[in-house]
């Protein structure tokens, strides 16, 4: 039987929240939209984030390059005024994504996603330069420096991949890229924090470091991205994604992390989840919530930020979700009815900032001043016999396991103490299997009830050593949260 243990009076030390260092969105035009930028408000009102990081500011639709009569360039930043003043006025702030390129300075007319963003490397890299240095001179007035020195300063996206970046020699000409944005940042100012290469499969690593060093190009942190899936071609030809185990994930950040700290930066995953496709119905299962929670125990201390991918289902790369549970990123779906996902990083926002040495690695024990918090979990990654695309769209009863004892000491002797328990799992705090038990979907306002944890509460007496201990039912893929008052 599986035991939790701790001693609440044994500090482990500071709770490590690099979970909540940042937070993604689809792209800057989509995060201005009302319902969106709502959403984002209860995201940050209910778990907060320091950052978010977006795709697109170089749209065309945000406005900021353009050319006058006589080809030259100018600069329109009301747009991105409006959005980064509204974040600003949440409490986030921006890992601000350099990229992709703005049509003017587009050397061909080759896009990615549904909103058509180009791809190619700049036609004039002393334009691409001066946009740059344009923009963040920009922010440095608006805002100044003291706020611009926290901020992060992204190059691209994945440009090892075809998808978002149209050359023949990627890997150089992205090199190039970021030569030219890196120093047309520190041009502003040389305590500005600028990185990358933000690539898929954390590649290009070792030869990225190695560029910056010998070309003397300036670089503070390391970015990239990372999903949890394995797949293959059926015999359409289509990809059948399934998920990996735990360790493709986790090992592959902890085995890069310990790469990148042994050489001096700090490891920002700008973009992480259990899949890359944003029609998965992955994200929807209450599956993703002990999942998050398992993988971000076990890459702590090899990553400083895992900005989960994203935090919204309005999202279009490859168009408007269809449904209300499309497979979307997002840990909030388009009505605003919050996915599984949603209450692991609600829980991990709650927990106290003094963490307990515990003996179970699938658990926090935590503590405030006037309450200790237990949050476990289990997360079993399931034998699938179909993909994705077709295992998680329907109902997946979970198995019953043992029940778990959970034995905390340093209470106070003989005392009764007021136990709350938060659980999310099969139908419970599982609003898609009540979305495919009700298929006409009338009534949003039972959804939102079928997204709520499942509430349970107690009393439970300490002994006369202080030691308190009681036993709760569990399945698989399940969530708990413990609160206790003291």
């Amino acid at each position: 039987m599986r035991n939790i243990k701790a001693d609440i009076n044994e500090r482990k030390g500071a709770l490590d929240r690099y979970f909540a260092k940042c937070i993604g969105a689809g792209r800057a035009a989509e995060v201005m939209r009302h319902e969106a930028y709502e959403q984002l408000r209860t995201v940050q009102s209910e778990c907060p984030f320091e950052y978010i990081r977006f795709h697109g500011l170089f749209h065309d639709e945000m406005g900021i390059v353009n050319r006058d009569d006589s080809g030259k360039l100018f600069y329109n930043f009301q747009y991105v005024d409006i959005l980064f003043d509204s974040l600003l006025d949440i409490g986030i702030r921006p890992v601000v994504e350099l990229g992709l390129i703005p049509g003017e300075l587009r050397s061909g007319d080759d896009t990615v996603f549904w909103w058509k963003m180009y791809k190619t490397p700049p036609k004039d890299f002393s334009e691409w330069g001066a946009v740059i240095e344009a923009l963040v001179r920009h922010f440095t007035a608006r805002y100044g420096k003291n706020e611009i020195d926290k901020w992060f300063f992204e190059v691209w996206n994945e440009p090892d991949l075809e998808s978002f970046f149209r050359s023949d020699d990627r890997m150089n000409d992205y090199f190039k890229i970021y030569e030219s944005a890196s120093r047309a940042v520190k041009r502003v100012d040389p305590d500005y924090k600028v990185g990358g290469p933000a690539t898929a499969g954390l590649r290009w690593i070792p030869e990225f470091i190695a560029f910056c060093r010998e070309k003397s190009v300036p670089l503070d942190f390391i970015s990239g991205h990372y999903y949890c899936l394995k797949g293959d071609f059926d015999a359409d030809g289509k990809v059948r994604l399934v998920m990996n185990d735990h360790s493709y994930l986790s090992g592959t950040i902890n085995k890069i992390g310990k790469q990148c700290h042994s050489e001096g930066y700090p490891l920002y995953m700008t973009e992480w989840s259990a899949s890359y496709s944003s029609r998965d119905p992955v994200h929807d299962s209450y599956f993703s919530a002990p999942f998050i929670l398992e993988i971000i125990k076990r890459c702590e201390g090899n990553a400083d930020m895992m900005s989960y991918w994203t935090y919204t289902d309005i999202f279009e790369e490859v168009g408007i979700g269809q449904t209300p549970f499309h497979g979307g990123f997002g840990l909030i779906n388009m009505q605003a009815l919050k996915k599984p996902a949603f209450h692991s990083y609600r829980m991990l926002a709650e927990l106290g900032n003094e963490e307990i040495e515990c003996n179970d690695k699938s658990a926090y024990v935590c503590r405030k001043k006037d309450e200790v918090e237990v949050l476990f979990w289990n997360s079993v990654i399931l034998r699938q016999d179909t993909p994705n695309s077709e295992f998680f769209t329907r109902p997946l009863p979970s198995k019953k396991l043992e029940d778990v004892t959970v034995t905390l000491s340093g209470f106070e002797v003989n005392r009764k103490y007021e136990i709350s328990v938060e659980t999310v799992g099969y139908k419970m705090g599982d609003v898609y299997n009540a979305y495919l038990d009700t298929p006409t979907r009338e009534e949003t306002e039972a959804l939102k009830e079928a997204s709520k944890p499942k509430q349970t509460a107690f009393s439970v007496k300490s002994n006369d050593c202080g030691m308190l201990e009681f036993t709760l039912p569990q399945t698989e893929n399940q969530v708990d949260f413990i609160k206790i008052k003291i």
